[in-house]
């Protein structure tokens, strides 16, 4: 009798797996690939690791911007947050613009089809059930923010949401990072002040890894881990000038694993312990997570899946950026595997000046970079981060991957910025990109006095970060 019960329970959990599993993503803030299944190995990732390893792993993941909010938008919806009309970083509540009513939110969507949707605040001593996104909208977001409650009503869809590696960095107790060996890009200087900056995050990189293990252990304590999809990824790019709020890789480029539990059916493109190069947006996350649900793609979604049978590859990704806080930037870009395109609409001056107040008081590099160039310290790749943006910018991927040296006007790559610009215009017309439209008075208005609420509040703060990074130079 109890090998007949034992059959019977695992023929119903196969059955069950199969027919709808649950879901679940773990969603770290500001992380680049910088794990050791990437080839990073200052880290210490044991637990992404072997998600990879028993997982698949994807190289090459953009987000549709390189900061939380226009992210999270479009992570939310399948749809490209300029399409939407919800890009700037970040609106007043009264300002925000209403979701389209014929998109509806990913939690919506799954829930209308059997599952239980969750916004986990409480597993593991993590979760900060963070949505931020830039849109009203009158829909049920999530059913429950308690992993108890979620856990008990089978199939469901939860996100956990780490605050690792956001600013301010808590340093790893248990994996330290060893700054000799680390090796800036060369577009920061060669200093102390900047690589312990670098430590800091590195480390919020391993105590990440230290949650998504906690997590995984959850799962198997509670008997879930044999039917739960498990995607980790991270909303934009690293926390670091140049990087986050720019388009550039370093602030669009994002890790991605998906594991699939041996008793659940996988995708006919998915491969254990596998690895993909092929280009994909962030956006064909909620996509494929809708197929991982067994439920069809609707018509309005930008996103397209990546792991069936019939999955058509990108050829480019593309990527915006506007208003982050009181910088009125506006940019797109658009990648192909060689190439990456920048089209500024603005240019609202050097990228280490269109640092917020908060970055000011924040980044140690952002005044490292001032302090240094006042006294001529500065290499030329370092330099362009004191120079005003220019309105194009080329880079060749496969040589330049720091993307540091602008190509518009060789002649050798005239042929690729004529393609990808003419792509990126069709994109903007294809997608009904909203970000050309014209602000409303009340919105500039509620952006100005907000740079000007935020230097004040952050001017104390400021003034003390460029003290300390100038006592280096006494």
């Amino acid at each position: 009798m109890k090998k007949i019960y034992i059959l019977i329970l695992l023929s119903l959990l196969s059955s069950d797996a199969k027919g709808k599993p649950n879901i679940l993503w773990i969603v770290a803030e500001d992380m680049s690939p910088d794990i050791g299944c990437y080839g990073n190995d200052l880290v210490t990732t044991p637990n992404i690791d072997r998600l990879a390893f028993n997982g698949m792993r994807f190289e090459n993941v953009f987000t549709t911007g390189p900061a939380c909010s226009p992210s999270r938008t479009a992570l939310a919806t399948g749809v490209y947050q300029t399409t939407l009309g919800a890009y700037h970083m970040r609106y007043s509540d009264e300002l925000l613009p209403e979701l389209p009513e014929s998109i509806t939110i990913l939690p919506k969507l799954l829930r209308e089809n059997g599952y239980t949707t969750g916004n986990i605040k409480d597993i593991c001593g993590t979760g900060i059930g963070k949505d931020d996104w830039l849109f009203k909208t009158d829909q049920k977001t999530w059913d429950t923010s308690s992993w108890d409650k979620l856990k008990q009503k089978q199939p469901f869809f939860g996100q956990i949401h780490f605050s690792e590696s956001h600013r301010a960095f808590a340093r790893s107790a248990k994996a330290r990072v060893d700054m000799d060996k680390i090796k800036l890009p060369p577009y920061y200087p060669d200093h102390l002040i900047a690589k312990e900056d670098w430590a800091g995050y590195l480390e919020e990189v391993n105590v990440a890894d230290e949650q998504v293990g906690a997590v995984l252990e959850t799962l198997e304590r509670d008997g879930l881990a044999q039917n739960t999809i498990v995607v980790f990824f991270s909303d934009h790019g690293r926390p670091m000038i140049r990087d986050k709020n720019w388009l550039y890789d370093s602030g669009t480029q994002v890790p991605l694993v998906i594991y699939y539990p041996e008793q659940v059916k996988k995708p006919e493109r998915f491969k254990e312990g596998g690895v993909s190069s092929e280009l994909i947006s962030a956006v064909d996350l909620v996509a494929e997570t809708v197929l991982m649900a067994g439920i069809e793609v609707p018509r309005w979604m930008q996103a397209r899946s990546f792991l069936r049978e019939d999955s058509k590859p990108r050829k480019y990704v593309f990527t915006a950026v506007d208003r982050i806080g009181n910088i009125d930037s506006q940019s797109r870009a658009i990648r192909s595997e060689r190439y990456k395109y920048i089209r500024n609409y603005k240019t609202p001056g050097s990228v280490n000046e269109c640092s917020t107040a908060y970055r000011r008081a924040m980044h140690p590099v952002y005044h490292l970079l001032n302090v240094m160039g006042e006294r001529g310290l500065l290499t030329p790749e370092q330099e362009q981060l004191l120079k005003p943006i220019a309105e194009e910018e080329l880079y060749d991927l496969n040589s330049d991957s720091y993307e540091t040296i602008n190509l518009i006007g060789d002649i050798d790559h005239r042929a690729a910025h004529k393609e990808l610009k003419g792509e990126l215009s069709k994109w903007i017309d294809r997608s009904g990109d909203r970000g050309f439209e014209e602000d409303s008075q009340a919105l500039v208005d509620y952006f100005h006095e907000y740079g000007v609420s935020t230097t004040k509040r952050n001017e104390p703060r400021i003034a003390q970060l460029r003290k300390t990074v100038e006592a280096h130079f006494e």
